[in-house]
């Protein structure tokens, strides 16, 4: 209960919208100019994220360009992406990485299935409630009782990262998997884009309170994960789907994982992009209007 009570009161940031001054550098593929890969995410987060504990920073120092590549799975059009994006490896192995910019909008300038180059020497990779992420180092509320990774600020960030080519959503890799093989991911996991069938709404919170109207469930399929919706989404205050096994559906969404206390343990949550075309991320339920 009490991880699910900072879970919302995390999401519940306050908005405010940014002035953007302008993009970010944009290069044809395979130009001289692209800033080529390095390293992958996957190695990345093995030789970055190396300190125990649910709020770690790690600076990525070295005389070689640390450079990886990877393709934008998020959107923040729908209010439910706030103040970062993920992006995926162009690998076989689709491992993701979050990347934290203190910039609200960023789908105007970083879209949908964009490939990005991202130069994190300087940057720091560093776990947020157990979860590894990329920013800059930061501090909890100014007090600095504890170092955790904070979000890059905007004219930074454009120093950092390049966009490479044109956007192409298609080439988007989405993993099929059901809700157990998702509580069995590593570290390596987190972030992922997944799509899970068969599932339905239970109707209940983390607390097993019955829900109202907010979309703040589990689905279901014998193992329970959490929806994680922020109060801003657009479709925060839409009717969950009728909460029955006979009501089953497709849920498309990224992955994530909290945990802020040693003394709790963590949850798994999911992250719904958008429920408006061309988004399937809830496909198949009977949608109360």
């Amino acid at each position: 209960g009490a991880v699910f009570a900072a879970l919302m009161l995390f999401t519940a940031c306050e908005k405010e919208f940014d002035a953007i001054p302008e993009d970010f550098a944009t290069v044809p593929e395979g130009s001289d100019e692209a800033w080529p890969q390095t390293v992958t995410i996957k190695d990345l987060i093995e030789n970055f994220d190396t300190k125990e504990g649910l709020f770690t920073i790690d600076t990525i120092d070295s005389p070689n360009d640390i450079i990886v590549r990877g393709r934008i799975i998020t959107d923040d059009r729908a209010g439910n992406v706030y103040k970062y994006f993920v992006i995926q490896s162009l690998d076989d192995d689709h491992t993701c990485l979050k990347v934290s910019v203190d910039a609200g909008s960023l789908s105007g300038m970083l879209p949908l299935g964009q490939v990005v180059a991202i130069r994190c020497n300087g940057l720091v990779l560093g776990r947020y409630a157990a979860a590894p992420q990329l920013g800059v180092r930061g501090y909890r509320n100014d007090n600095k009782i504890r170092e955790e990774p904070g979000r890059i600020p905007y004219t930074l960030a454009m120093k950092h990262i390049q966009k490479i080519g044109t956007p192409d959503p298609s080439k988007i890799v989405v993993e099929e998997k059901t809700l157990k093989e998702i509580t069995e991911m590593d570290k390596y996991g987190y972030f992922k884009i997944v799509k899970i069938k068969d599932v339905y709404f239970t109707g209940y919170d983390s607390d097993g309170k019955k829900l109202n109207d907010e979309i703040f469930p589990f689905p279901s399929d014998g193992k329970n994960v959490t929806i994680s919706t922020s109060e801003y989404a657009r479709f925060a205050d839409r009717r969950i789907p009728t909460p029955d096994s006979g009501n089953k559906g497709e849920i498309t969404a990224i992955v994530g994982w909290f945990q802020d206390n040693e003394a709790y343990d963590g949850t798994w949550q999911l992250t719904v992009r958008s429920l408006d075309t061309p988004f399937a991320d809830l496909k198949g339920f009977d949608l109360p209007q």
